[in-house]
């Protein structure tokens, strides 16, 4: 305490503090301005440079004042008041016994709690640059070699002159841009195989767009003065707008370069929805927003805008939902699950998962885990881990394509993955032989034969009968046939 009462004492704690008192409606006429540009201005990058500079205007105002208030040699805090037009009118503030002046006294003050607050902004912020350090290292792999060549060739036609590392990690749940000198993109685990080809083009394309900008620099310098400003609101508003805008500059950069704004904003509806959360109501929230202005670039209000922009959202939704968990080949037949990660257990690799995997899979909590033990699931399998395509996977969705289009029975309403010949078939292959019988005149049922030959699994040759009970074309495996 004696400590602080000594550095409240000094000439600078006593600069400091009043420089922090008039930082206020320095800031505040400097917010005001801001906003009027801004209800002028349309260009994203108009709004982003305007805003840059009111944040660096209110640092400057700040440095100026602080220097304007600096006691000279043998300054006194008399001279430092009467600075102030407002104070020499005050009864008692240049006698030096009245109340005006006794408050003053406590004005210095201001200062260690001013370079506390700033300590402790720098630590969290510390805190988090350490968390993206680490996030730069541990569980991270290397994107597939065709996303590598896919991403280098975005690279170019974006004109991003420095070498990029496109990693997959099992903790980011957003693409994200880490480091200036050295940057990495790090996706989620499973996004890249996830969406389609192009929306993931274009989500790339908007990560590249910060690199090109060097915003990851630019955000660096803005939280080193939002630390030195963090007790004024209206720094706060002016970075939140620096922000938005520079997300804005980038969407621009992605329209500009592929010219189909609609299909960039279901892109950027089916990344949010793959985040596994809640999608921000469609009344506000910034991926609103962005929609809407993607969609209506000169509408800046309006209850028709904001309810087609939830239309488009919550359409695009539904669009991304499907995209993102229906894996390549597979049909949405009735009898589908309604949870993905249950319909990928219990209808994508029912016939194929081994039982110690399936108690391992229900054990899981987050969808995080969910999504790394499916990616596990199909590197197990494949026959060819060095190269990009994974011939399990393919021929195994291959085959469900096969039996919804093939074995599927309308009069039931039954999946072909669900049928008796829909089970054999995804487990063995097209049959060596198929042998196949019409009903009968007599009644008997109409019958299919088929043989296998040399199929891991079963004996040297293999035959399954099924019969047609209901004529209608649904097959059962005959009884006595073991599956």
């Amino acid at each position: 305490m004696r400590v602080l009462d000594l550095f409240a004492r000094t000439r600078f704690a006593e600069a400091l503090s009043w420089t922090l008192l008039h930082s206020l409606w320095e800031g505040v006429i400097i917010a005001a301005s801001l906003a009027a540009l801004l209800a002028l201005l349309r260009s994203s990058r108009a709004r982003y440079i305007c805003a840059c500079l009111a944040l660096l205007a209110m640092l400057g105002s700040f440095v100026v004042t602080l220097i304007h208030f600096w006691p000279e040699s043998g300054g006194s805090r008399t001279r430092i008041l009467n600075t102030l037009p407002l104070w020499r009118e005050l009864p008692g503030a240049a006698g030096g016994n009245g109340r005006f002046l006794d408050l003053a006294a406590l004005i210095p003050w201001l200062a260690p709690g001013w370079f506390a607050g700033v300590c402790l902004f720098y630590l969290y912020s510390a805190a988090g640059w350490l968390s993206l350090y680490k996030l730069r290292r541990r569980g991270v792999c290397s994107a597939p070699d065709t996303w590598q060549r896919r991403f280098t060739r975005l690279a170019s036609e974006l004109k991003v002159a420095r070498p990029v590392a496109l990693v997959e990690s099992l903790f980011a749940e957003t693409p994200v841009v880490l480091g200036h000198f050295r940057p990495m993109v790090l996706t989620p685990l499973g996004f890249l195989a996830g969406l389609p080809g192009d929306q993931v083009e274009v989500i790339l394309l908007h990560e590249l767009a910060h690199i090109r900008r060097a915003d990851y620099l630019i955000n660096a310098c803005q939280r080193l003065i939002e630390g030195l400003l963090f007790y004024h609101p209206a720094a706060w508003w002016v970075s939140r707008i620096i922000r938005s805008e520079r997300e804005n500059c980038c969407d621009d950069m992605v329209v500009a370069l592929r010219g189909d704004a609609h299909g960039y904003a279901k892109a950027l509806t089916a990344l949010e929805q793959n985040r596994q959360e809640p999608l921000i109501a469609a009344t506000g929230g910034n991926l609103v927003k962005r929609v809407k202005r993607l969609l209506y670039p000169k509408v800046t209000s309006g209850i028709g805008a904001a309810a087609f922009a939830a239309i488009v959202l919550t359409a695009s939704t539904a669009v991304a939902l499907a995209a993102w968990h229906v894996s390549p080949g597979q049909n949405t037949a009735d009898g589908r699950s309604s949870d993905p990660w249950q319909k990928w257990l219990n209808e994508d690799v029912v016939y194929i998962i081994a039982d110690a995997e399936r108690a391992a899979f229900e054990r899981l909590q987050t969808d995080e885990e969910r999504q790394h033990f499916v990616e596990q699931f199909w590197a197990r399998r494949d026959p060819t881990p060095a190269t990009p395509d994974n011939e399990f996977k393919d021929e195994h969705y291959r085959r469900v394509s096969f039996v919804n289009q093939h074995f599927g029975t309308t009069a039931s309403g039954i999946a072909g993955w669900r049928t008796d010949r829909g089970h054999m078939y995804i487990l063995y292959g097209p049959p060596d032989e198929i042998e196949s019988h019409p009903k009968k005149a007599d009644g008997g049922y109409a019958t299919e034969m088929w043989r296998y030959r040399h199929v891991e699994g079963l004996s040297h040759d293999g035959f399954f009968t099924f019969l047609d009970p209901t004529g209608a074309g649904d097959y059962r495996l005959a009884p006595g046939t073991s599956k």
